[in-house]
């Protein structure tokens, strides 16, 4: 006996289809023989048992399928070919399958974001042996301050899924290696993006809190000014006022010592101490 296996992609999964002649000694075809098909998975778990005829020239035919979520490994095929009057033959066959799976290839390797920015990057998921499960997608080992959103949240069969890291500004600086997984079922897939942060821009509203400071503290010091030359000039107006309502030697000597104690506060400018000074010294000579 002599057999052959041909397996064939199908939406289902993969399709075997075990083909073979039975004949004797001298090659001449036997028809009416019966054939045992038995197939076992890699685990040696028996998936298909079958029986075949050969035909008149000899030749059978039979067929099984893997299903797409069977395991992969080596699958082995057993035939025995049997007719009364001739001897047994055997054929053990054997087909490596692998099981549905993914691939995942990204649209970019690396990216450079500044604090405060955000940024995308597009995930592609390929099915591979007629795949068609969910896939969900995840960025492990994201830095403190950096965030990670999906677009959808998973996908089946093919698909892409866009993610955006938003990055903080507070984020920290320097160069981070993200791992971007792919998990369906037991199968996992990843790829790698190198991210770097830099420092943001200086916002808007910073400078306009640092504008707002810097206009108060003007303000504050103008109207401080102001309160201090109204005080000055108020003492100064109580001394000339003093000073005018009687000039007697006491009095004058009166408002000559108020102002050297304004002098001394500083509270009254030095031109107008020095005028004061000079006519209340007058009127001390002349009431004298």
């Amino acid at each position: 006996m002599q057999a052959t296996l041909n397996p064939t992609q199908v939406e289902q999964g993969v399709s075997v289809v075990i083909t073979g002649r039975v004949f004797d000694e001298t090659g001449a075809s036997i028809p009416n023989a019966i054939i045992s098909v038995q197939v076992s998975n890699p685990e040696s778990t028996t998936i298909h048992l079958a029986v075949a005829y050969s035909n008149q020239d000899g030749s059978f035919e039979d067929s099984f399928i893997i299903s797409s979520n069977s395991m992969g490994g080596n699958y082995t095929t057993y035939l025995v070919a049997d007719k009364p009057g001739y001897q047994s033959a055997r054929v053990t066959l054997t087909f490596a399958y692998s099981s549905p799976d993914f691939s995942l290839e990204s649209s970019a390797r690396s990216l450079s974001l500044r604090q405060g920015d955000s940024g995308t990057v597009t995930i592609t998921v390929l099915p591979l042996r007629g795949f068609k499960q969910a896939v969900n997608l995840t960025a492990l080992n994201l830095p403190l301050g950096v965030s990670a959103q999906y677009s959808p949240s998973s996908v089946t069969s093919k698909g892409t899924v866009k993610v955006t890291f938003t990055i903080s500004e507070s984020a920290n600086l320097g160069n981070f290696t993200l791992i971007l997984l792919g998990v369906s079922r037991s199968t996992t897939h990843s790829v790698p993006l190198q991210l770097s942060i830099t420092r943001g821009p200086l916002r808007t509203y910073y400078l306009l809190a640092a504008f707002s400071a810097i206009v108060i503290f003007v303000a504050a010091l103008i109207i401080r000014r102001r309160n201090r030359r109204a005080r000055k000039l108020a003492a100064v107006e109580a001394i000339l006022k003093y000073g005018s309502a009687d000039k007697g030697y006491v009095t004058t000597a009166g408002a000559l010592a108020r102002l050297e104690e304004l002098r001394a506060d500083n509270r009254v400018d030095d031109a107008t101490y020095a005028r004061l000074r000079k006519e209340y010294e007058r009127r001390l000579e002349k009431s004298k």
